[in-house]
């Protein structure tokens, strides 16, 4: 189908989910895109820019010789034909097939401005707990609320103290979904968002089916806290930022309740929100440049491997990116099933996964091609939805790599 027949969905997006602080205003008062330059095509990446060299991957992939011209022509053509306003949100499309930069489009953006990825979050909150339980500071994925967040035990009907690690990666916890318009549950809220959440419970019974949620995904940001002793963008500087060369030295970490929160997060080069305890947010609102945004996905596609260290256990990497879950029937779906906060799908016949945001902020995985493709955008209505993403990678870029 191409990418013009693609017909608009009704539901709102996943990823939009974020503070009120920061839905009054943030990032949706920068100016409107300009393309500046024109389309930057094909750009030779710097010394900084460069991934390593390829390890072994878990997703080893076909040799491919693609034609770096070819994928920039399809991309822009896409761009400039797509009906969608929308369009004109996107900041930077960077294409990588087995570590080449073969495409790198900015609008008003540079590789290393760092901009809201929105619910990208959950997938970086994955990967840390991935880390974690390499490291025994979490122990399984069957252990459950109970244990893994005790001080919060009076707070804690049966149900709920039942609810597992597991159950909170893969969306099926049962906890109250992303409301209509997208925002996060209304539990995210008051003084003790997760006291609140633990305290208003379960819509559905734990384990049944999947419902997308932030809920649970800053549940696993405060698990990872309490795992750790350590903030979870403390404990990513040192296992998987660090490693990365992704550069959050001079870190904002504003608190939801704090009247100048938007302010700092806007001037902010990164930035990570807390809520009111002081327990990052799980569920979105990280700042990260495009060129960060390729290196998770590079790190994944390489089995967790950079510059020969193992920095995520192959194992992890492989269930996080492996259907656990279908999702048929969840309005808020964008794929057909779900691993461990990823996403998993098809492109053309070709096994894919991705983490998605608000507004068309994508990292997208296409193994046996070798394949990395990041979207930014400005998050602002009208707002460029997935299908829009989708059709970008699977109608131009998949078939100009040679899929």
């Amino acid at each position: 189908m191409s990418s013009r027949a693609r017909p608009p969905t009704s539901h709102v997006a996943p990823g939009r989910a974020r503070p009120g602080w920061l839905m009054s205003g943030g990032t949706a008062a920068l100016a409107a895109l300009l393309l500046v330059g024109g389309c930057s095509g094909t750009a030779t990446p710097t010394p900084s820019d460069r991934a390593p060299t390829r390890p072994a991957s878990s997703f080893p992939g076909r040799p491919v010789t693609p034609d770096p011209d070819k994928i920039t022509s399809a991309t822009r053509t896409y761009l400039t034909n797509i009906y969608s306003p929308a369009i004109s949100n996107v900041r930077a499309v960077l294409v990588t097939v087995d570590h080449r930069a073969l495409v790198q489009l900015y609008r008003s953006s540079t590789p290393a401005r760092a901009h809201d990825v929105h619910s990208v979050t959950k997938s970086v909150i994955a990967t840390l707990v991935g880390i974690a339980l390499s490291e025994g500071r979490l122990h399984s994925l069957d252990d459950t609320l109970a244990t893994l967040l005790p001080q919060h035990a009076a707070e804690m009907n049966s149900t709920v103290r039942a609810i597992t690690l597991r159950q909170l990666l893969t969306m099926t916890a049962g906890l109250p979904p992303d409301q209509a318009n997208g925002n996060a549950p209304a539990s995210m809220s008051g003084a003790d968002w997760v006291g609140n959440i633990l305290r208003t419970g379960t819509v559905a019974p734990p384990g049944r089916s999947f419902a997308y949620s932030s809920a649970g995904s800053h549940l696993l940001s405060a698990i990872l806290t309490r795992a750790t002793g350590m903030s979870a963008l403390d404990y990513a500087r040192s296992r998987l930022f660090g490693p990365l060369g992704i550069d959050s030295r001079h870190a904002v970490e504003p608190r939801t309740e704090d009247k100048g929160a938007i302010a700092a997060y806007d001037k902010a080069d990164f930035a990570w929100p807390k809520d009111p305890r002081g327990i990052q947010l799980g569920f979105a609102a990280l700042k990260m440049s495009p060129r960060d945004m390729a290196k998770l996905g590079q790190l994944y596609l390489d089995g967790g491997r950079w510059n020969g260290r193992q920095v995520v256990p192959a194992q992890w990497v492989k269930a996080s990116t492996t259907a656990q879950v279908g999702t048929r029937g969840d309005r808020a779906a964008l794929a057909e099933s779900y691993g461990y906060q990823w996403w998993v799908t098809q492109e053309r016949g070709h096994h894919a996964f991705a983490a998605f945001g608000f507004g068309g902020q994508v990292v997208e995985v296409v193994p046996d091609l070798r394949l990395v493709v990041v979207v930014a955008t400005e998050a602002i209505e009208p707002n460029l939805r997935w299908e829009h993403v989708r059709g970008m990678i699977a109608d131009a870029i998949v078939p100009a790599v040679g899929g």
